[in-house]
């Protein structure tokens, strides 16, 4: 028997059958039909079952039971387990996770998703087995003068030297570095451990010729930990950190997988020994972890309260998600002219001793600690258990979008997990949105890039979010074949502090976005005076205060019930006006009556078919005219159905004619019957862009006098 033997726990011999098929040729196979049968082939081959694939339903004792004996005997920690599941059970589902399920799969089987499941869950589980017992290997290494990979002194030998430092009394002043690797079991699992090792022997050999220049002790502390004394000079250790960024560069590594380095000045006149100065640094370390815009931090007396504190959060975020208590919230997307809901974003909130906490509060401390992708697992299973209620109490559910991290794309197989999750729910896939942040698109493009379009491949869209956070480049969107662009709140900040630069940024934005028929919303919208600067600059959706907070589902569900309150036709494409006509009109040179005097006379038209409405017209200077009923955009008749009979034919060519000849557009006259009778209007008309289903035209109306 192979250590990559699979346990199959089911009663059905049916179902074992289609199992030990779909697996034979790779792996050995054990069957039990029953729970007891299968937990005690698990104790007596406990050294050679690779994985254990559990059916939930079972008479006697069920999967639910076996799963609680296995946690109970920590069996979990040797041996993964993957569920099997119907489509229709999602309550199960979840339950298992909760006792420690890994996965699940879906009957009926898919032969490609179910050997793929197992041999991946089977490989990852035995390099965890291998790196605790390489970690076991370097313990029982300790007393090792010279690491034999990095050529640094080991652990003892390196504090010991230290030690033997700190006793000269001619020292110059001098730090105590930590440093380790940002992500580096992703960066074996991404590249391969080879890969890995050359990294960690590029990094020993940065630190020996440092210290042979300018003196000081380098060491090696195992897995991805570093340690250096040297003289108290912060160029020296941004020297490093460039050269080390430099290294990832030019190999093609992505530079997430950055070198931190927490510093402690060393006090010589109450310096204690090497492991106490080490375990200051390491505490300024840990407070950059998962921060992206530093590489370098000096240790601070508060940093220990702090680590305190969010190691006691730790333990409580670790007992909140076993517990339950990770849900939630929705956030709904708007149209700023209308008010319309068009969906929703999904956000984790923590609801512990009766309060709602925000994701500021527990997203950085499960990061640094690995657990980010728990917690994305659990918000994206709600998002779609709770779609999946909207269908089953019949009512019309709108797109809720799902948060997506750079960590999750190197983890674990994003797009696969969405699509076992939509058919175990069975929900339509347009209906879940994943968000994918610009950090993910600049950090590894081309990972972000397969992911995207593999969305695509499901039926699922995919929104480019926080753009504007890092100020990446209009090409990275180009690049992307993404469906929707957020905006970072950034620019709203910006707008109030200096308009004209936040314009001058933002139109590009947008005329791209519409160049390449790309929706935007804008995120984190407070203030009217936002909500019609951004409207003014052609912005038409957003999430923000203003309109709505982040709220349980329940009110959620309240909301979108009221078929006044959604709109269903999806996003448009939306266009900012021209930046020199709009600062001229803004000025202080043309007052509201010159504009009407100039421009009295256009009317904005929304043509969808054969239908046309006024979208804007100066109503003044229409009032007590014969005009007015025809473009008063309030008026619940569109201006088409006011054309007369034997003119319908003559007015749909004029439209289609100013499309044909967009720079001389189209003039001719019509006549209307209004309530007052028929009036004959010449229209001169130009054609200016096209939304997602309607076409929009700039016009001047004019009667003419009998």
């Amino acid at each position: 028997m192979t250590d990559k033997s699979v346990l199959i726990i089911d009663d059905s011999p049916t179902n074992r059958k289609m199992l030990a098929d779909i697996l034979k040729d790779e792996v050995d196979v054990l069957e039990a039909d029953t729970g007891e049968k299968g937990l005690g082939l698990l104790k007596s081959h406990i050294g050679h079952i690779g994985i254990v694939l559990l059916d939930l339903i079972m008479p006697g004792m069920s999967g639910f039971d076996v799963l609680s004996e296995m946690k109970r005997e920590h069996m979990m920690d040797y041996v993964p387990v993957i569920m099997i599941s119907s489509a229709d059970e999602p309550g199960n589902i979840e339950k298992a996770f909760d006792l420690g399920a890994l996965d699940f799969i879906s009957r009926p089987y898919s032969e490609r998703i179910v050997r793929r499941r197992v041999l991946t869950t089977i490989s990852l589980f035995q390099k965890q087995a291998s790196i605790a017992s390489k970690i076991d290997r370097q313990y029982k290494a300790d007393d090792e003068l010279i690491d034999k990979r990095t050529g640094l002194p080991y652990k003892k030998n390196f504090f010991n030297q230290v030690d033997t430092a700190l006793r000269n009394p001619n020292l110059v002043p001098l730090y105590m570095v930590a440093m380790d690797i940002d992500h580096f079991k992703l960066f074996n699992s991404y590249y391969s451990w080879e890969r890995g090792d050359e990294y960690i022997k590029k990094i020993g050999s940065i630190l020996a010729s440092s210290t042979q220049r300018h003196g000081g002790v380098a060491g090696y502390l195992g897995g991805d930990d570093f340690a250096l004394l040297c003289p108290a000079r912060f160029d020296l250790v941004n020297s490093l950190s460039e050269q080390l960024n430099r290294y990832l560069s030019e190999n093609s590594f992505e530079p997430s997988f950055r070198t931190n380095f927490g510093i402690y000045s060393v006090d010589m006149a109450r310096a204690t020994d090497a492991k106490a100065l080490y375990d200051l640094a390491a505490i300024a370390l840990e407070t950059i972890r998962g921060d992206y815009t530093r590489t370098v931090t000096v240790y601070d007396p508060a940093m220990i309260q702090k680590e305190q504190d969010e190691y006691k959060r730790l333990l409580n975020i670790r007992s909140g998600i076993k517990n339950g208590e990770f849900t939630i919230y929705i956030q709904p997307k708007v149209d700023m002219n209308t008010g319309h809901i068009l969906g929703g974003e999904a956000l984790a909130r923590w609801i512990h001793d009766g309060t709602v906490y925000s994701p500021g509060l527990f997203v950085p401390v499960m990061e640094k600690n690995g657990l980010i992708s728990s917690l994305d697992k659990l918000i994206w299973d709600r998002s779609a258990r709770y779609i999946k209620k909207l269908i089953g109490e019949g009512i019309n559910p709108l797109p809720i979008s799902v948060n997506i991290s750079t960590t999750d794309i190197f983890t674990m197989d994003v797009p696969e997990f969405f699509s076992e999750l939509i058919r175990a729910y069975d929900i339509p896939p347009a209906l879940l949105e994943a968000e994918l942040s610009e950090s993910t698109f600049q950090k590894a493009p081309e990972r972000a890039a397969d992911v995207v379009s593999r969305f695509h491949d499901i039926g699922m869209s995919v929104s480019y979010d926080d753009f504007g956070s890092g100020y990446a480049p209009l090409s990275t969107i180009e690049s992307m074949d993404v469906d929707m662009l957020k905006i970072d709140t950034t620019f709203l900040r910006m707008s109030h502090e200096n308009p004209e630069r936040s314009r001058n940024i933002l139109e590009p934005v947008l005329a791209m976005a519409q160049q390449i028929q790309l929706p935007v919303i804008i995120e984190g919208v407070e203030t009217e005076g936002q909500a019609d600067f951004l409207k003014r600059m052609g912005c038409y959706y957003a999430q923000g205060y203003l309109f709505y907070t982040p709220m349980p589902t329940e009110r959620f569900t309240r909301l979108i019930s009221d078929p006044a309150m959604v709109e269903t036709e999806g996003l448009m494409i939306g266009a900012p006006q021209a930046y020199r006509v709009r600062q001229i009109l803004s000025s202080d040179y043309i007052s509201d009556d010159m504009v009407t005097n100039l421009f009295g006379s256009i009317v904005i038209l929304n043509r969808i078919g054969s239908i046309v409405h006024v979208g804007w017209s100066l109503l003044d200077h229409y009032r007590n005219s014969s005009l007015q009923e025809l473009v008063d955009k309030d008026n619940s008749t569109s201006i088409s159905d006011f054309v007369q009979d034997e003119d319908r034919e003559k007015f749909d060519r004029l439209f289609e004619s100013a499309v044909e000849n967009k720079d001389q557009g189209a003039k001719g006259t019509i006549t209307f019957v209004t309530s007052e009778g028929q009036i004959r209007v010449r229209i001169r008309l130009y054609y200016l862009r096209s939304n997602v289903n309607e076409q929009i035209f700039y016009s001047m109306l004019d009667q003419i006098d009998e």
